[in-house]
């Protein structure tokens, strides 16, 4: 009798919790003129960690029925040997990490100062990618529209459901 009385009450404060929930994700929506106008596009030399909050406040934009917590990529640009380098683990960490940390239902953020090397790291990603292999995960390609089919052909392979934002 009392297992049953505090199961009763664990219910009642989810309820309570859920409710609380929802009335601030209803009132976070109401200020439409912020979500038009997005996060602003940083400078091109600006530092990983501003493009990384860049990508991060993308996703909270546009990803807001994803329940994980995203990947977020920032892709390096230029040429240099510490670039490359660095869009080389980067391409790794991806293609190993779906199935053991990216599953379905979570979302993977890439974009970078260069979209050029975001198309090229994308092309070079799926090309590493069995066929469906991130079926139900949700990736957001930030970069620039030239670049917008592109990348969603690169992608359409792997499964993925394919988010483009421009910047």
């Amino acid at each position: 009798m009392i297992r049953s009385g505090w199961w009763v009450c664990m219910g009642v404060v989810a309820l309570v919790l859920t409710g609380c929930h929802q009335q601030g994700a209803t009132s976070g929506t109401s200020n439409t003129s912020d979500a038009a106008s997005g996060p602003a596009k940083p400078a091109p030399t600006a530092d990983e960690n501003t493009w990384g909050n860049y990508l991060s406040e993308q996703g909270k934009l546009h990803g807001k029925d994803v329940g994980m917590k995203p990947y977020i990529y920032v892709i390096p640009g230029g040429d240099s040997v510490a670039a490359n380098a660095r869009r080389q683990n980067e391409t790794d960490s991806v293609v190993h990490s779906i199935g053991p940390i990216l599953m379905p239902g979570g979302m993977l953020i890439l974009g970078g100062p260069d979209a050029k090397q975001t198309t090229v790291f994308i092309t070079n990603v799926s090309k590493q990618l069995k066929t469906d292999a991130m079926k139900g995960i949700v990736v957001m390609v930030v970069s620039d529209a030239s670049e917008q089919a592109t990348d969603t052909n690169a992608l359409k392979a792997s499964g993925a459901m394919v988010r483009f934002v421009p910047m």
